[in-house]
């Protein structure tokens, strides 16, 4: 039976996206006077993101330094310092925002730390993830937290290795098909999807059947499924 749960924090734990997209909003009607055409400004930010995660990871910082970038590029006046001014001021609400925690976390770790072994596994800046996980309260329910820089499968691999786990009793339990659940299957585990309306659009990929997914609706079905996954893995 499943040992040890290892929960994403962003989205699965508490909400995260909707304050980038609201910080997006805000970007897109300050550059509005130089460029006005919304969609070609989404997609080059989309396009400046991906250039910068390399070298800059992910997490508010970086996302700010794109916002900079994208308008950087699209202004075509003497001095964009105040609008670099303005992002700054946009990255500032957006690095404090509220913690509020998904419908159910609370309950739904009440319970499960009782029984189970319970990690945290983020990815992005520490400061800022570690921050999180103790703005939100939540540490208090988890064995550990670890952070790193991407989630693939590699990095799997390793938190298996250094948390003495088993990759058939621990199962992955986020809101991203790219970063909680395909390489997480790929190490080994179980995985259980809980989808979340706000993923970020990065973080999307198609999820196929497998014998080791299994699929929430929220996270107060995770008991249910839990049990699920005790009964598949039960020799016939």
């Amino acid at each position: 039976m499943p040992r040890c749960l290892i929960f994403d924090a962003d989205d699965t734990l508490w909400e995260n996206n909707i304050y980038f997209q609201q910080a997006i909003e805000e970007f897109l009607v300050l550059v509005s006077p130089f460029a006005p055409d919304v969609l070609r400004v989404r997609a080059l930010l989309t396009a400046v993101e991906l250039e910068c995660i390399p070298t800059g990871g992910y997490g508010t910082r970086n996302f700010v330094y794109a916002l900079k970038e994208t308008c950087c590029r699209l202004y075509k006046g003497k001095d964009a310092a105040v609008y670099l001014r303005r992002i700054e001021g946009i990255g500032v609400k957006l690095i404090q925002h509220p913690m509020d925690l998904r419908p159910g976390v609370v309950e739904i770790l009440e319970s499960l730390h009782e029984q189970y072994r319970l990690l945290v596994f983020s990815k992005g800046d520490f400061e800022e993830q570690s921050g999180k996980v103790r703005r939100s309260g939540l540490h208090r329910y988890f064995d550990r937290v670890v952070i790193t820089g991407e989630k693939n499968t590699a990095a799997y691999h390793d938190l298996i290795r250094a948390h003495d786990l088993t990759a058939d009793d621990t199962v992955m339990i986020g809101n991203s098909p790219r970063s909680d659940v395909i390489p997480a299957m790929a190490a080994g585990l179980w995985a259980i999807f809980v989808p979340h309306p706000h993923t970020w659009e990065l973080e999307h990929q198609t999820l196929n059947p497998h014998p080791r997914l299994l699929h929430a609706e929220s996270i107060h079905d995770l008991p249910a499924l839990l049990a699920l996954a005790k009964k598949q893995d039960q020799p016939a």
